[in-house]
This record gives structure tokens, sequence and C-alpha cells, in this order.
């Protein structure tokens, strides 16, 4: 356990973006809070009113829906971007700097060294970020709280109860989310051992997948294989049922999704016993 707690206190220093950009988020939401919460004519301007006697009409819902949509799709987007930048970097960033042969010295396996990563990317990112879902609907809360009658736009943040059980809602979501990227993180280890410039070269080598079966052929298979796959950890976090996400891609795309992660898994495993 003592290893582990070493290695993701590594990771989390040699990635101070994880902090830093949703430090930035955070202080962009906190200046508009406080200029929101600071106006005098916020109500009139801004939302729709209702008082706390009055019905919740369907448009009211919508519109309530709709924000709360943006702020779990705005913090998810940024995780999953996050976790994009990390997973290519992270053997390649120790094999340039040469302490690949100091971690490999040390009694870690290669399963556990994949694992701690997984688990920094795929859960400790997501976790960061929630932060920023929590604090916004807190922030919402008590703009809801300050004015004279509760804002029709906001009335699922009525209670604080809300802002924690929503907070619990998106990091199962995350988990979930976590679980369908896996496939592409591992590709993107895999990837990032043999080459230098390994995000570039997935970027390219998927363009190439995508299009040159349609160019050649006019065949759309891979390009909406493709489309499906990538936007799965987006529809766990939006959908009304995250686990809706799997049969909208269609069962057939996920196992080749899956069995494309394991061989990833097995090069990735086969490469990180090498140095070059």
């Amino acid at each position: 356990m003592r290893s582990i707690t070493a290695m993701l206190r590594k990771e989390w220093i040699e990635n101070p973006l994880v902090t830093r950009i949703p430090l930035f988020m955070f202080a962009c939401g906190l200046l508009l809070f406080i200029s929101l919460i600071s106006s005098s004519t916020l109500q009139h301007n801004m939302f729709f009113q209702m008082s706390f006697s009055g019905d919740v009409s369907d448009i009211h819902k919508e519109l309530g829906d709709d924000v709360n949509m943006l702020i779990s799709g705005g913090v998810g987007l940024l995780s999953i971007l996050l976790a994009t930048q990390y997973f290519p970097r992270t053997f390649r960033k120790e094999r340039l700097e040469g302490s690949i042969m100091f971690w490999r010295s040390m009694p870690v396996s290669d399963v556990k060294t994949h694992l701690v990563k997984l688990s920094f990317g795929l859960l400790i990112i997501p976790l960061v970020c929630s932060i920023l879902v929590f604090f916004a609907d807190l922030m919402l809360w008590v703009l809801n709280l300050s004015t004279e009658h509760q804002l029709a736009l906001l009335y699922r943040q009525a209670s604080l109860g809300y802002v924690l059980l929503n907070w619990i809602e998106f990091l199962l979501r995350m988990v979930v989310a976590g679980v369908l990227l896996l496939p592409l993180a591992l590709t993107a280890m895999a990837v990032s051992q043999k080459v230098k410039s390994p995000l570039l070269v997935l970027l390219i080598a998927i363009y190439a997948l995508r299009w040159m079966p349609i160019a050649m052929f006019n065949n759309y298979s891979i390009d909406q294989f493709f489309s499906k796959i990538f936007y799965l950890p987006l529809h766990a976090i939006l959908a009304s049922n995250p686990f809706s996400a799997i049969p909208e891609a269609g069962w057939l795309n996920v196992v080749i999704y899956a069995c494309i992660g394991a061989i990833a898994w097995m090069l990735s495993l086969r490469f990180s016993r090498t140095v070059s």
C-alpha cells in the first residue's frame, strides 16, 4: 500500500495540469458567482422567477436540466481531456528522462505500475474535476438562497442535499466513463512506449483509419465505429441512464473495442519490460 501511495504521489507531482486547470476553472466560476450575487438586477435580467408556493413548469424543468447538463458535461469533458493528454505521455516521459531504470530497480511489478497509472488517469483525475461540480452546485444553491424568490432556473439547487447527491451521482457516472475509456487509455500507453509523439501518431492513425475506407471503398463502417466508441464516455456522463451507453453504441462495437483494449494491455506490459 505504501508503494502505491508513493507512486500516486509521484504522478500527482509530475502532472501539475491536473490541479492547475481545475483551479483556473474554479477561479473563473468564483468570479462569475461573485458578479452574479452582487448584482441587484439578477432576477430581472438573467432568470425566470417563481415563488416557493408556485409549481415548476415543464420549461423550467428543461432549463434547469440544461444548466445541470452543461455543468456535468463541461466538467466531464475536461476530465476526459486531461486523461487524454496524460496517458500518451506518462510512460514516454519516464523514458525520455531516463527515470525508467530507477523505477525498474524498485520492487514494483509492471502490472502494478500500469494499474497505478490507470487509477490516476481514470479515478484521481475525475475525482479532482468532480470538485468543480460540487462547488458549482453549492454556489448555485447559495445564489438561490440570496434571492427573494426561488429561481425557476435553479429549482434543483433548492436544497443542500441535492448538492451532495448530485456530486456523488457525478462521481459514479465518471467511474462508468472511466471503464469505457479503459481500452483507449491502454492503447495510448502502449503506443507511447514506442513512438516519440504518441498523441500525434494516434490522431493521424485514427484519421487515416476513418477516412481511407470512405475514400477508397465508400465504406463508412470504420468511421461509424470510431464515432460510437469515442462518444461512449460522454454518453455515460450525460444520459439519464449511464449504462445505456453500451447498447447505444452497439454490442459488436463494444466487444471489438474491448478486444482492442485487451491486446493493448498485453502489448503495453510487453513494451514496459524493455528500455528501448
